[in-house]
């Protein structure tokens, strides 16, 4: 099992706000943000960066690293991930 962090920005009405998921395959940009928002069309702001499905807030993914299972799990218990 592969596993690939995620880190997230959002823009939360005026507030900025960043959020990790644990993935366990590759995608896109658009997808890691269309699973973890749950999306229900593509609707970009900009290059990359897509809105809510209300048009309201925005999200982009900011990084994405590959960790090893050891990696995961300290995550996972820690609560940074699910």
């Amino acid at each position: 099992m592969k596993n690939i962090l995620v880190e997230f920005d959002m823009q939360l009405g005026e507030q900025e706000h960043i959020a990790y998921y644990l993935f366990n395959k590759p995608k896109s940009e658009y997808q890691y943000c269309k699973h973890y928002w749950g999306l229900k069309k593509k609707n970009e702001l900009k290059k990359d960066v897509f809105w809510d499905n209300s048009v309201e807030n925005t999200i982009k993914v900011h990084s994405i690293q590959k960790i090893t299972n050891e990696q995961a799990k300290t995550l996972k218990e820690l609560g940074i991930v699910y």
